[in-house]
């Protein structure tokens, strides 16, 4: 490699790298389990979380086990429909900003 070349390279390099932080800094793939319940005569559907990987083979989603990870699931008609024990599936994404967004893959029997 000639000296051109290394340049263009390590040029191309940082112009890009940015562009690469830029993605999601987490992108995890959470699955659960939907759960009716009855609070105080009111109908409650709540969704327990039972396992956290990583979305895709070249996602990034470090959870630590000791820390809390805490987000709002979008409303969706699909689990207060599927019956209790029901598996769900959400894609759970922060950026570098800290900015999380959660989507609701699939809900199953």
């Amino acid at each position: 490699m000639n000296l051109l070349d290394k340049t263009l390279f390590l040029s191309v390099l940082l112009i890009t790298s940015p562009m690469v932080m830029a993605a999601s800094e987490k992108d995890c793939l959470l699955q659960g389990t939907v759960q009716h319940d009855e609070r105080a005569g009111e109908a409650v559907t709540t969704v327990k979380i039972d396992s956290v990987s990583k979305y895709d083979e070249e996602s990034r989603c470090r959870v630590n086990h000791g820390k809390k990870l805490e987000f709002k699931l979008p409303a969706d008609p699909r689990l207060q429909e599927a019956p209790s024990g029901s598996e769900v599936k959400y894609r759970y994404r922060t950026d570098d900003s800290g900015e999380s967004h959660t989507e609701l893959l699939s809900v199953g029997a």
